[in-house]
């Protein structure tokens, strides 16, 4: 499982802009996973899309995540899958893909980070870190709140929400293992580029972190 910098689709960003070869140059920009994410398509047109991004995750050796749809994740041979509060809660999820794929689950609150610590869960989600216009309707917890999520939780913490190029240090250094994105990498119109600029600030951090070990 290595979801260090972890792409989310979206539905706004994909109105005049074709997923497959979007998600390809951001595979080739260095992207570890993709969360297959969209809440206004047809089972069939997500299968079918899923069916490809499958095929060319695998080739980059990319992990590929399907958000809130078990049915879809394990159609497609999924790595993992994402669920939420208002979706099947974990236990029926893990007795659904069993060993098969890992399972995320987005927390927004410390309270509840303590309150899912028990379930057959493989990372965490916690965000908003910071602000996003990404989703309407968001909690936003905080920087501080990273730092102690990732105190209180044994499982691996991915930060997500309003998180910039300039912005990877600071939470990598509250102690996320990965960092979920949307924007700061669909938001622009060189994907490619976009991501790579994402993998430098990951990489001039944990670099200057090995050289004051």
């Amino acid at each position: 499982m290595n979801l260090s910098v972890y792409l989310v689709t979206d539905d706004a960003f994909f109105k005049e802009r074709d997923l497959v070869s979007t998600v390809e140059e951001a595979i080739k920009g260095g992207i570890t996973a993709l969360q297959y994410r969209f809440k206004h398509k047809s089972s069939r047109q997500m299968y079918e899309e899923l069916l490809v991004l499958r095929e060319l995750t695998r080739r980059y050796n990319v992990e590929l995540v399907v958000n809130d749809r078990v049915d879809l994740a394990l159609a497609v041979s999924a790595d993992g899958v994402h669920v939420g509060e208002k979706d099947l809660p974990p236990d029926v999820v893990r007795k659904l893909v069993g060993n098969r794929m890992y399972i995320g689950y987005s927390v927004n609150s410390l309270e509840k980070l303590r309150e899912v610590e028990h379930l057959p869960i493989d990372y965490i989600g916690f965000g908003s870190i910071y602000e996003t216009s990404t989703k309407a309707e968001y909690k936003l917890v905080g920087l501080e709140a990273l730092r102690q999520a990732v105190k209180i939780s044994s499982k691996p913490i991915v930060a997500i929400g309003g998180i910039t190029h300039y912005r990877v240090r600071e939470v990598l250094e509250a102690g996320a293992k990965g960092i979920a994105v949307v924007s700061a990498i669909l938001g622009f119109e060189d994907v490619k580029r976009a991501t790579e600029t994402l993998i430098d600030a990951c990489r001039s951090y944990y670099k200057e972190k090995m050289h004051s070990a």
